[in-house]
């Protein structure tokens, strides 16, 4: 009798087991995670993977969420870094110098909101001032600087490249969004760190609308003007539809 006891608390012990495992792989899915992905952005999901707590403690899933946030900090840098160029080709010095003052909210570690939003309010406004540019340029005005089409490309390349970054980093970035900030804070990340993802999280998407919108522009300015596209600019274009 006691055999028998013991055989079926094993087997029980054993289903729940295999249930919790199998529950374990089906939420993984669920934020696209396994299944085989071999794509680019496999990286990616790895790192989302110890975000959500894949790396087995709380050290790797902060160290997750954390190479999440600087692929996205790399981006922005990419793309001001872009717009500075872009800018300086268009004899916009003022909005050069805004870039560049913008991209050092970027540094010395991971940004707080105040400086996310401060950041993205100014790569918002040079995206007007460098579409307002090339419309006056388009349009015959006077007083059009001649562009320096050097710069120019130099700013196609780190723009496409910002862009495409951007691009990669969505589905990743969504994952993170699903998580309430009790979860990230409970992921072993400090509250500045998990409040910026947060923010990352729900903002990014518009941002990529409005950086793929000029980009576009710049790109059909380059292709009017006899300017050479860099081949990064178009491809980012692509795969960002």
């Amino acid at each position: 009798m006691n055999k028998r006891i013991l055989l079926i608390s094993l087997l029980t012990s054993g289903g729940l087991m295999l249930g919790g495992a199998a529950q374990a792989q089906m939420n993984l899915k669920h934020f696209g995670i396994g299944g085989g992905d071999s794509s680019a952005q496999g990286g990616i999901a790895g790192a989302v993977g110890n975000a959500l707590g894949g790396g087995g403690s709380n050290s790797a899933s902060a160290g997750g969420v954390a190479q999440l946030l600087q692929t996205y900090v790399g981006a922005n840098q990419q793309v001001l870094s872009g717009q500075s160029s872009l800018a300086s080709a268009m004899g916009m010095s003022s909005a050069a110098g805004q870039a560049q003052q913008a991209a050092g909210l970027l540094s010395g570690g991971t940004p707080s909101v105040s400086q996310l939003t401060q950041m993205g309010s100014t790569q918002q406004s040079l995206s007007q001032k460098l579409t307002d540019a090339f419309a006056s340029h388009a349009s015959g005005s006077a007083s059009a600087t001649p562009v320096n089409k050097q710069a120019f490309t130099e700013g196609l390349t780190s723009l496409g490249k910002g862009v495409s970054q951007y691009s990669s980093l969505q589905s990743g970035l969504g994952s993170i969004g699903q998580m309430s900030p009790a979860s990230l804070l409970q992921s072993g990340l400090n509250p500045q760190t998990a409040q910026s993802a947060s923010y990352i999280a729900q903002s990014a998407p518009g941002q990529l609308q409005s950086l793929m919108s000029t980009l576009s522009s710049a790109v059909q300015f380059a292709s009017s003007n006899g300017i050479s596209v860099p081949s990064i600019a178009t491809a980012a274009l692509k795969g960002g539809m």
